[in-house]
């Protein structure tokens, strides 16, 4: 019945007041139900959201009252001010309809190209859809800004607008085609030889620049010092296959230090748009037999306690964390139980020569010459004794390691491959 009833007619006012001066300028606004219409039958609470009170429409109805009352040049005096904070929010994210539709009034890309778009966005891992919205990720970001710097006029909106107009022109007969293609190719060509005299670091330092709030947000330029060698400055850096980024620092291979990597995973953490900090060594304590300083450090496969600091040319003892749920609690007792692997459990009665026990990042493990069992994450390794080491070498998880066959080593023992 309401679909066939009359509109509903709702009657506004809007009323600015400002101070004499015409710098300060107050907006208010009420209104009221002049006629039901199709109100009058059925009410959409889905669209207007829970229904009013009758004491929230006597508060319009007041309103509006109040500021009918008024005319043009009336004065105006203030009783109470309230102070309120509003904060605006940014732009909401493209689904993959809203960026179609974008597309669409940009004049970019046609109904049969929509779909090859969206499905190169995610195959090349520019961007995520996460409940049917799209989030960049930091290769599409770098992507981007690596175009509209080096190939300003291809990566303007306007060039696909207009390169679709001319290649309906040629369709239709009025322009041709060869003398299209040789004006596109001039200016293409020059732009492909300006970027090719940029090396890797240049196209790095542009990407720092553009990206500083995101790749060092907590840090300026004087506070960039290398925590690891005091000398070299921390520096976005794009791996030597462009396969990863990461901060590093700038005087690699002397300094290997790597304060983070860059990955998916720091764009999946945007929802509370923040950015990882870098994570700078920290000193646990020292070893009560030789007085060395113990650190807590942070590499490119996780993090690692080591023995000393880093000295050029000398290689300092180092032992990998496995998983932990709380990176601050770890102690120097912690520590210097991680550091005695690998720790010799005993003599195999086989062949005499020792049964270790062994820590990596993926847990524990017995070695015994070329074999290595793992140690069942439900057993305490320090219980493990060399009787129930030999056992989880009798175990159906022993893995073989050692020189394959085919290369020529009379010394070689034969191995078996699983």
């Amino acid at each position: 019945m309401a679909c066939q009833m009359e509109a509903s007619r709702t009657e506004l006012i809007q009323v600015d007041i400002s101070n004499p001066e015409g710098d300060m300028i107050f907006h208010s606004s009420a209104s009221r139900l002049d006629f039901k219409g199709y109100q009058a039958v059925y009410e959409d609470t889905e669209a207007s959201g829970s229904s009013e009170s009758p004491e929230g429409e006597a508060a319009h109805q007041d309103n509006f009252e109040a500021l009918s009352k008024l005319k043009m040049k009336d004065l105006a005096s203030p009783v109470n001010v309230n102070l309120g904070q509003h904060f605006t929010k940014p732009p909401s994210r493209y689904s993959e309809g809203a960026l179609i539709k974008k597309m669409e009034e940009l004049g970019i890309g046609r109904p049969s190209t929509y779909a090859s778009i969206m499905r190169v966005l995610q195959d090349r891992k520019y961007v995520t859809i996460k409940s049917r919205v799209l989030h960049p990720e930091f290769r599409g970001r770098m992507v981007s800004a690596f175009l509209s710097h080096l190939f300003s006029e291809i990566a303007d909106y306007s060039f696909t607008a207009n390169m679709e107009t001319e290649l309906d022109n040629v369709s239709a007969g009025s322009t041709e085609w060869k003398g299209l293609l040789t004006d596109y190719w001039e200016r293409f060509s020059k732009y492909c030889t300006d970027a090719s005299q940029w090396d890797v670091r240049k196209v790095e330092r542009m990407l720092e620049e553009k990206f500083l709030p995101i790749l060092f947000p907590d840090l300026d330029t004087d506070s960039r010092v290398c925590p690891s060698c005091s000398e070299g400055t921390l520096r976005f850096k794009v791996s030597r296959y462009g396969e990863g980024y990461f901060i590093g620092c700038d005087r690699h291979p002397k300094c290997k230090y790597i304060a983070r990597t860059l990955s998916d995973e720091d764009d999946e953490n945007e929802t509370s748009e923040e950015t990882p900090k870098s994570f700078e060594p920290r000193l646990l304590g020292v070893k009560p037999d030789t007085n060395e300083k113990v650190f807590l450090k942070q590499g490119p496969y996780g993090y690692y306690i080591q023995v000393g600091e880093d000295r050029k040319g000398a290689s300092q003892k180092r032992a990998p964390i496995s998983e932990v749920k709380d990176i601050n609690s770890i102690t120097i007792e912690d520590a210097i139980e991680l550091l005695q692997y690998p720790k010799v459990l005993g003599k195999h009665p086989d062949d005499e020569h020792p049964v270790l026990m062994t820590h990596s990042k993926a847990g524990f493990s017995i070695r015994h010459r070329r074999s290595l069992a793992p140690v069942p994450k439900t057993h305490d390794p320090k219980k493990v004794t060399l009787e129930r080491a030999l056992k989880y070498l009798t175990g159906k998880n022993v893995k073989k390691f050692g020189r394959p066959k085919g290369k020529t080593n009379k010394n070689a023992e034969p191995i078996e491959w699983h």
